[in-house]
Protein backbone atom coordinates (compact mmCIF):
# COMPACT_ATOMS: atom_id res chain seq x y z
CA UNK A 1 0.00 0.00 0.00
CA UNK A 2 1.11 3.60 -1.02
CA UNK A 3 0.72 5.32 2.57
CA UNK A 4 2.42 2.12 4.21
CA UNK A 5 5.75 2.61 2.00
CA UNK A 6 6.53 5.19 4.83
CA UNK A 7 8.14 2.22 6.85
CA UNK A 8 10.66 1.81 4.17
CA UNK A 9 14.34 3.35 4.66
CA UNK A 10 15.34 5.57 7.34
CA UNK A 11 12.41 7.00 9.56
CA UNK A 12 14.26 8.37 12.71
CA UNK A 13 12.47 12.06 13.83
CA UNK A 14 15.24 13.86 13.77
CA UNK A 15 15.52 12.86 9.01
CA UNK A 16 12.31 13.99 8.94
CA UNK A 17 12.75 17.58 10.46
CA UNK A 18 15.90 17.75 9.06
CA UNK A 19 14.73 17.01 5.45
CA UNK A 20 12.05 19.83 5.87
CA UNK A 21 14.64 22.65 7.22
CA UNK A 22 16.61 21.45 3.87
CA UNK A 23 13.42 21.72 1.62
CA UNK A 24 12.23 24.80 3.47
CA UNK A 25 16.22 26.40 3.34
CA UNK A 26 16.14 25.42 -0.75
CA UNK A 27 12.57 26.93 -1.70
CA UNK A 28 14.15 29.94 0.05
CA UNK A 29 17.05 30.10 -1.98
CA UNK A 30 15.19 29.50 -5.42
CA UNK A 31 12.72 32.90 -4.05
CA UNK A 32 15.91 35.30 -4.29
CA UNK A 33 15.51 36.00 -8.40
CA UNK A 34 11.93 36.98 -7.61
CA UNK A 35 12.99 39.51 -4.68
CA UNK A 36 15.77 40.37 -7.02
CA UNK A 37 13.21 41.10 -9.70
CA UNK A 38 10.84 42.84 -7.58
CA UNK A 39 13.40 45.48 -6.30
CA UNK A 40 14.52 45.84 -10.28
CA UNK A 41 10.79 46.63 -11.38
CA UNK A 42 9.09 48.34 -8.26
CA UNK A 43 11.26 48.28 -4.97
CA UNK A 44 9.11 50.89 -3.76
CA UNK A 45 6.32 49.02 -3.59
CA UNK A 46 8.24 45.43 -2.66
CA UNK A 47 8.81 47.57 0.73
CA UNK A 48 5.20 48.63 1.70
CA UNK A 49 4.02 45.34 0.66
CA UNK A 50 1.86 46.23 -2.11
CA UNK A 51 3.42 44.29 -4.93
CA UNK A 52 1.57 41.52 -6.53
CA UNK A 53 4.00 39.09 -7.22
CA UNK A 54 1.80 37.43 -10.58
CA UNK A 55 0.73 40.56 -12.47
CA UNK A 56 3.59 40.21 -15.31
CA UNK A 57 4.24 36.73 -16.60
CA UNK A 58 7.78 36.85 -15.14
CA UNK A 59 6.93 37.40 -12.00
CA UNK A 60 4.56 34.54 -11.71
CA UNK A 61 7.47 32.03 -13.41
CA UNK A 62 9.88 33.28 -10.72
CA UNK A 63 6.67 33.31 -8.16
CA UNK A 64 6.91 29.36 -8.75
CA UNK A 65 10.78 29.16 -9.30
CA UNK A 66 10.31 28.01 -5.46
CA UNK A 67 8.19 25.33 -5.72
CA UNK A 68 10.58 23.66 -8.59
CA UNK A 69 13.25 23.87 -6.30
CA UNK A 70 11.29 22.29 -3.49
CA UNK A 71 10.34 19.25 -6.26
CA UNK A 72 13.96 18.48 -6.87
CA UNK A 73 14.68 18.77 -3.24
CA UNK A 74 12.69 16.95 -1.36
CA UNK A 75 13.69 13.99 -4.10
CA UNK A 76 16.93 14.60 -2.94
CA UNK A 77 16.69 14.15 1.09
CA UNK A 78 14.55 11.33 0.53
CA UNK A 79 17.04 9.52 -1.11
CA UNK A 80 20.18 10.31 0.44
CA UNK A 81 19.43 10.99 3.64
CA UNK A 82 16.51 9.18 4.04
CA UNK A 83 17.50 6.17 1.86
CA UNK A 84 14.15 5.71 0.52
CA UNK A 85 13.19 4.90 -3.18
CA UNK A 86 11.76 8.73 -4.75
CA UNK A 87 8.92 6.64 -5.98
CA UNK A 88 7.57 5.64 -2.78
CA UNK A 89 6.63 8.82 -1.45
CA UNK A 90 4.36 9.23 -4.71
CA UNK A 91 2.76 6.26 -5.52
CA UNK A 92 2.13 2.26 -4.76
CA UNK A 93 2.66 1.08 -8.21
CA UNK A 94 5.44 0.28 -10.03
CA UNK A 95 6.34 3.59 -12.12
CA UNK A 96 3.90 7.12 -11.95
CA UNK A 97 0.84 6.61 -13.74
CA UNK A 98 0.52 9.57 -16.38
CA UNK A 99 -2.95 8.12 -17.58
CA UNK A 100 -4.53 8.59 -14.21
CA UNK A 101 -2.81 12.50 -13.98
CA UNK A 102 -4.44 12.78 -17.30
CA UNK A 103 -7.55 11.42 -16.25
CA UNK A 104 -8.19 13.22 -12.90
CA UNK A 105 -6.78 16.62 -14.70
CA UNK A 106 -9.17 16.17 -17.50
CA UNK A 107 -11.96 15.45 -15.33
CA UNK A 108 -11.48 18.58 -12.61
CA UNK A 109 -10.93 20.72 -15.19
CA UNK A 110 -14.27 19.88 -16.90
CA UNK A 111 -16.33 20.26 -13.60
CA UNK A 112 -14.64 23.44 -12.59
CA UNK A 113 -15.18 24.85 -15.99
CA UNK A 114 -18.83 24.49 -16.13
CA UNK A 115 -18.78 25.59 -12.18
CA UNK A 116 -17.22 28.76 -13.18
CA UNK A 117 -19.25 29.83 -16.44
CA UNK A 118 -21.88 28.70 -14.46
CA UNK A 119 -21.22 31.12 -11.50
CA UNK A 120 -20.60 34.00 -14.44
CA UNK A 121 -23.49 33.91 -16.05
CA UNK A 122 -25.78 33.90 -12.60
CA UNK A 123 -23.65 35.97 -10.65
CA UNK A 124 -20.36 37.38 -11.35
CA UNK A 125 -19.14 40.59 -12.56
CA UNK A 126 -16.28 39.63 -15.06
CA UNK A 127 -15.16 41.10 -18.23
CA UNK A 128 -12.99 39.65 -20.86
CA UNK A 129 -9.64 41.05 -20.82
CA UNK A 130 -7.85 38.81 -23.31
CA UNK A 131 -4.36 39.97 -24.61
CA UNK A 132 -2.71 37.62 -27.03
CA UNK A 133 0.89 38.21 -26.53
CA UNK A 134 0.25 38.07 -22.98
CA UNK A 135 -1.79 35.44 -22.93
CA UNK A 136 0.74 33.11 -24.76
CA UNK A 137 3.38 33.78 -22.21
CA UNK A 138 0.78 33.12 -19.00
CA UNK A 139 -0.57 29.49 -21.06
CA UNK A 140 3.15 28.66 -21.60
CA UNK A 141 4.46 29.41 -18.00
CA UNK A 142 1.40 27.71 -16.96
CA UNK A 143 1.72 24.27 -18.40
CA UNK A 144 5.19 24.17 -17.57
CA UNK A 145 5.51 25.49 -14.48
CA UNK A 146 2.44 24.96 -12.33
CA UNK A 147 2.49 20.77 -12.44
CA UNK A 148 5.92 21.63 -10.90
CA UNK A 149 4.10 23.87 -8.23
CA UNK A 150 1.33 21.47 -7.79
CA UNK A 151 3.13 18.07 -7.31
CA UNK A 152 5.58 19.57 -4.87
CA UNK A 153 2.97 20.44 -2.62
CA UNK A 154 1.54 16.54 -3.51
CA UNK A 155 4.25 14.85 -2.73
CA UNK A 156 5.06 17.02 0.23
CA UNK A 157 1.86 16.82 2.08
CA UNK A 158 -0.31 13.81 0.67
CA UNK A 159 3.21 11.50 0.28
CA UNK A 160 5.80 12.81 2.33
CA UNK A 161 4.28 13.58 5.65
CA UNK A 162 0.88 11.85 5.39
CA UNK A 163 3.25 8.83 5.79
CA UNK A 164 5.23 10.37 8.29
CA UNK A 165 2.35 11.34 10.16
CA UNK A 166 1.40 7.33 9.85
CA UNK A 167 4.13 6.28 11.08
CA UNK A 168 4.05 8.67 13.72
CA UNK A 169 0.45 7.59 15.00
CA UNK A 170 -0.47 4.57 13.27
CA UNK A 171 -3.79 6.00 11.87
CA UNK A 172 -4.39 6.26 8.58
CA UNK A 173 -7.79 9.21 9.08
CA UNK A 174 -5.31 11.31 11.81
CA UNK A 175 -2.22 11.25 9.41
CA UNK A 176 -5.12 12.61 6.13
CA UNK A 177 -6.85 14.90 8.44
CA UNK A 178 -3.38 16.24 10.12
CA UNK A 179 -1.63 17.04 6.67
CA UNK A 180 -5.40 18.44 5.26
CA UNK A 181 -5.13 21.13 8.32
CA UNK A 182 -1.42 22.13 7.47
CA UNK A 183 -2.36 22.13 4.33
CA UNK A 184 -4.95 25.02 5.05
CA UNK A 185 -2.71 26.91 7.11
CA UNK A 186 0.21 26.66 4.99
CA UNK A 187 -2.22 28.80 2.18
CA UNK A 188 -2.81 31.51 5.31
CA UNK A 189 -1.49 33.93 4.07
CA UNK A 190 -3.10 34.00 0.62
CA UNK A 191 -5.45 36.78 -0.45
CA UNK A 192 -8.51 34.71 0.06
CA UNK A 193 -7.89 34.61 3.55
CA UNK A 194 -7.33 38.87 3.95
CA UNK A 195 -10.54 39.21 1.54
CA UNK A 196 -13.05 36.96 2.65
CA UNK A 197 -11.83 36.11 6.15
CA UNK A 198 -10.11 32.97 7.59
CA UNK A 199 -13.86 31.48 8.53
CA UNK A 200 -14.65 31.17 4.34
CA UNK A 201 -11.23 30.43 3.05
CA UNK A 202 -9.71 28.35 5.60
CA UNK A 203 -12.33 25.61 5.45
CA UNK A 204 -11.96 25.44 1.40
CA UNK A 205 -8.45 24.96 1.51
CA UNK A 206 -9.00 22.30 4.55
CA UNK A 207 -11.64 20.50 2.09
CA UNK A 208 -9.37 20.48 -0.31
CA UNK A 209 -7.07 19.40 1.59
CA UNK A 210 -8.98 16.19 2.46
CA UNK A 211 -10.52 15.40 -0.48
CA UNK A 212 -6.73 14.92 -2.16
CA UNK A 213 -5.62 12.92 0.88
CA UNK A 214 -8.73 11.00 0.70
CA UNK A 215 -8.21 10.51 -3.12
CA UNK A 216 -4.67 9.52 -2.71
CA UNK A 217 -4.91 6.98 0.02
CA UNK A 218 -8.01 5.49 -1.82
CA UNK A 219 -6.00 5.27 -5.29
CA UNK A 220 -2.67 4.13 -3.80
CA UNK A 221 -1.10 6.89 -5.41
CA UNK A 222 -0.56 10.23 -5.76
CA UNK A 223 -1.61 10.29 -9.39
CA UNK A 224 -4.96 11.35 -9.58
CA UNK A 225 -4.27 14.42 -6.88
CA UNK A 226 -1.44 15.65 -8.81
CA UNK A 227 -3.64 15.75 -11.74
CA UNK A 228 -6.54 17.12 -9.90
CA UNK A 229 -4.09 19.86 -8.33
CA UNK A 230 -2.53 21.06 -11.54
CA UNK A 231 -5.61 21.34 -13.39
CA UNK A 232 -7.14 23.89 -10.38
CA UNK A 233 -4.73 25.98 -10.55
CA UNK A 234 -4.16 26.21 -14.22
CA UNK A 235 -7.99 27.08 -14.39
CA UNK A 236 -6.97 29.38 -11.76
CA UNK A 237 -4.28 31.26 -13.23
CA UNK A 238 -5.50 31.39 -17.11
CA UNK A 239 -9.53 31.37 -16.96
CA UNK A 240 -10.15 33.57 -14.42
CA UNK A 241 -8.68 36.01 -12.07
CA UNK A 242 -9.44 38.58 -9.59
CA UNK A 243 -7.35 41.06 -7.29
CA UNK A 244 -8.76 38.91 -4.34
CA UNK A 245 -6.99 35.84 -5.89
CA UNK A 246 -3.75 33.96 -5.11
CA UNK A 247 -3.19 33.97 -9.10
CA UNK A 248 -3.74 37.76 -10.17
CA UNK A 249 -3.02 36.93 -13.77
CA UNK A 250 -3.47 38.00 -17.40
CA UNK A 251 -6.16 35.42 -17.70
CA UNK A 252 -8.69 35.44 -20.25
CA UNK A 253 -11.64 36.68 -17.31
CA UNK A 254 -11.36 39.11 -14.39
CA UNK A 255 -13.85 38.75 -11.53
CA UNK A 256 -14.62 43.18 -10.33
CA UNK A 257 -16.20 41.87 -7.52
CA UNK A 258 -15.05 39.14 -6.12
CA UNK A 259 -16.96 37.05 -3.42
CA UNK A 260 -17.21 34.18 -1.01
CA UNK A 261 -19.07 32.27 1.23
CA UNK A 262 -19.42 28.66 2.91
CA UNK A 263 -21.96 27.99 -0.23
CA UNK A 264 -18.16 27.73 -2.10
CA UNK A 265 -17.02 25.14 0.70
CA UNK A 266 -20.33 23.00 0.11
CA UNK A 267 -19.33 23.41 -3.93
CA UNK A 268 -16.13 21.87 -3.36
CA UNK A 269 -17.55 19.46 -1.55
CA UNK A 270 -19.91 18.10 -3.72
CA UNK A 271 -17.48 18.61 -6.94
CA UNK A 272 -14.95 16.48 -4.99
CA UNK A 273 -17.53 13.50 -4.31
CA UNK A 274 -18.67 13.34 -8.08
CA UNK A 275 -14.91 13.52 -8.97
CA UNK A 276 -14.50 10.29 -6.42
CA UNK A 277 -17.36 8.63 -8.46
CA UNK A 278 -16.11 9.47 -11.51
CA UNK A 279 -12.44 8.24 -10.69
CA UNK A 280 -13.99 5.04 -8.58
CA UNK A 281 -16.04 4.26 -12.38
CA UNK A 282 -13.05 4.23 -14.14
CA UNK A 283 -10.21 2.78 -11.83
CA UNK A 284 -12.34 0.99 -8.70
CA UNK A 285 -10.87 2.40 -6.06
CA UNK A 286 -10.09 0.68 -3.17
CA UNK A 287 -12.61 0.28 -0.58
CA UNK A 288 -10.91 -0.88 2.95
CA UNK A 289 -12.44 1.17 5.60
CA UNK A 290 -9.38 4.07 6.87
CA UNK A 291 -7.81 3.25 10.01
Amino acid sequence: MFIEQAYTGKNNWYLYLFTILVVFFITQIGSLPLMLYLLHTNPEALQNGLINFTDTNWGLALTLLPFLCGFFAIFFCIQYFQQKQPLSIVTGRPTFNWQRFFFGAGIWAAISLVIIFISIYTEKEVVFQFNAPKFAGLLIISLLLLPFQTAFEEILFRGYLQQGLFLLFKSKWLALILTAILFGLMHGANPEVENFGMEIALPQYIAMGLLLGYIAYKDNGLELAIGLHAANNIIASVVLTSDASALQTNALFKDLNPTASHLDTLILIMAGILFIAICNRKYRLLHDELK
